[in-house]
């Protein structure tokens, strides 16, 4: 291992750390508040240890590789249904003993020290997955963008934590969003690791929906903190989240009017039409414009696959919106539930067919579906009567 790639691994490993602990340090609460921060992102990256050792064993017993490359169906199940609930569990286990010595001392210190776990953990990854590589190296990308998606999975369950007032491991809230960050956090780490580069295009809408959802958590938290964070944090918070959690609650409340099944069934079928429209009217402007759709199979043709993809996944996500707005519209609704319910129960038929006709596709439709189903709020919202 040469010089440059020891020293280019430290700062793709360090500098996502020593960036996150800058940021803490503007956050009142004192010395106790970081000095917890630092203990859970130690416990994280121990929690690390574990898992790499138990993982290895598994790997080895059902003869998979992790990081092959290869579209290989038995290799996403395993980062879905092992792996990944193994690394948040480990997780969890991290900041347990900072919930039993009574550290949550606010609502916001939910988030800040799971996330901070999670960090502790993926970097401890980063170092083990980058140790011995030729660096540059695309696999610097892997890591750096592995990063933000491990602290903003963690938040989510850490938020369950942080609102609970007896800050309880446990519970309704809690397993849910677990359980979420689990699925997503295995997905998202199969297509950043185990995949050709051109696949961590498809990590990036996860990225982008758990990255707001981490956002609003943190704002919402922070309006329950008591001990008040420094207002430029604050200011920076309001300024780039999405809409708070309770703006979302208010949209997918129920109005005086019943939901109807009729429009929820209705809006399905709208939502596959849709998107079955704009899927084979993308494919026909591809061959109009000569685009090679055969090159999204060949490993090594990275580049000319962004192309086909680009266009295959802009006319996907478009048919939400509008499908979205055409089911508002037609309902005369007041919310955006039956518009929301009726999107969730389309993406979810989409994934039941891939999964039947083509298995390895599941894994990008599951990156796109939060995407997918935010532009279908988005678009109801726009249509629905006000």
């Amino acid at each position: 291992m040469s010089a440059l790639s020891l020293i280019l691994g430290l700062v793709a490993v360090a500098a996502p750390a020593v960036v996150w602990f800058l940021l803490l340090r503007r956050v009142r609460g004192g010395a106790r508040r970081f000095t917890a921060a630092l203990a859970a992102a130690a416990l994280g990256a121990l929690a690390f240890v574990p898992a790499a050792l138990l993982e290895g064993l598994l790997m080895r017993w059902a003869g998979l590789d992790r990081h092959a490359r290869a579209m290989d169906v038995a290799t996403l199940v395993y980062a879905i249904l092992v792996a990944a609930p193994i690394e948040q569990a480990l997780k969890v286990a991290a900041v347990t003993p900072l919930v039993r010595t009574r550290k949550l001392a606010a609502p916001i210190d939910g988030i800040l020290y799971a996330s901070t776990a999670a960090l502790g953990f993926v970097t401890a990854h980063n170092a083990v997955f980058l140790w011995g590589r030729a660096l540059p190296s695309v696999d610097m990308v892997r890591v750096l963008m592995a990063v933000p998606g491990h602290v903003a999975f963690a938040a989510a369950w850490g938020y369950a934590l942080g609102r609970d007032r007896r800050h309880r491991i446990g519970g309704r809230w809690f397993n849910a969003t677990w359980l979420a960050a689990t699925l997503f956090n295995g997905v998202y780490d199969h297509l950043v690791y185990a995949r050709a580069p051109i696949a961590m295009l498809g990590a990036l809408p996860i990225l982008v929906a758990v990255g707001g959802i981490a956002l609003s958590a943190a704002q919402d938290l922070l309006r329950r903190d008591q001990l008040p964070s420094d207002p430029r944090v604050r200011r920076l918070l309001s300024s780039i989240a999405p809409p708070s959690i309770g703006a979302v609650r208010a949209a997918l409340r129920r109005t005086e009017r019943p939901v109807t099944l009729t429009w929820i069934v209705f809006g399905a079928l709208v939502t596959t039409g849709v998107l079955t429209a704009m899927l084979v009217g993308s494919v026909a402007l591809g061959h109009y414009l000569g685009i090679d759709f055969a090159a999204v199979d060949r490993a090594e043709a990275n580049t000319q696959a962004m192309v086909p993809l680009a266009l295959i996944g802009g006319a996907a996500l478009l048919a939400f919106p509008v499908a979205g707005y055409l089911v508002a519209r037609a309902s005369a609704t007041r919310s955006v539930l039956e518009p929301a319910i009726a999107a969730a129960l389309a993406i979810v038929g989409s994934l039941v067919l891939l999964g039947l006709a083509a298995p390895i596709a599941v894994v990008f439709a599951i990156a796109f579906a939060p995407i997918a189903f935010g532009l279908a709020c988005a678009g109801a919202w726009m249509g629905m009567t006000r």
